[in-house]
């Protein structure tokens, strides 16, 4: 499934030219500026609609990362200001429909996102990890 995700997620056209890489990285940045990551950081039990359906339902959280410059104002700026048009994009494919397509009966029902911030930083702030939460909802019928 997450693999489905990550390849959706590469669908965004700009997704490559803040990373200057060629994928997202699954679990964690590397060591080189400029790229994404994207981490899966738990799941949730949703409620079913109604009592007689089969299956679960649950919430997929991740964080997607990006790891690029932050030494001066307007790198950060360039940063958080990418994460708010990814998260607008995100939005758009949701009123669209246009969500990821997974196998083995499981369908992604909802897709939202919060909180665009600065994760971390190097001891000098040169360098910024930069993460914003995605949630996919998802539903397995038997």
């Amino acid at each position: 499934m997450d693999t489905k995700i990550n390849e959706w997620l590469q669908t965004y056209k700009p997704i490559f030219e803040i990373a200057k890489t060629e994928e997202i990285h699954s679990e964690r940045v590397s060591e080189n500026v400029k790229n994404l990551a994207l981490q899966r950081t738990g799941f949730e039990n949703l409620p079913m609609k109604y009592i007689t359906d089969r299956g679960w339902h649950r919430q997929y959280q991740y964080m997607l990362l990006l790891k690029s410059e932050s030494e001066t104002d307007n790198q950060k700026s360039v940063n958080l200001d990418w994460l708010d048009d990814f998260s607008d994009w995100f939005v758009k494919q949701k009123e669209e429909k246009n969500l990821p397509i997974l196998n083995d009966n499981k369908k992604v029902t909802d897709v939202s996102c919060a909180n665009a911030l600065t994760y971390e930083e190097n001891e000098d702030g040169s360098i910024s990890v930069y993460a914003l939460q995605i949630y996919f909802n998802v539903r397995k019928a038997e």
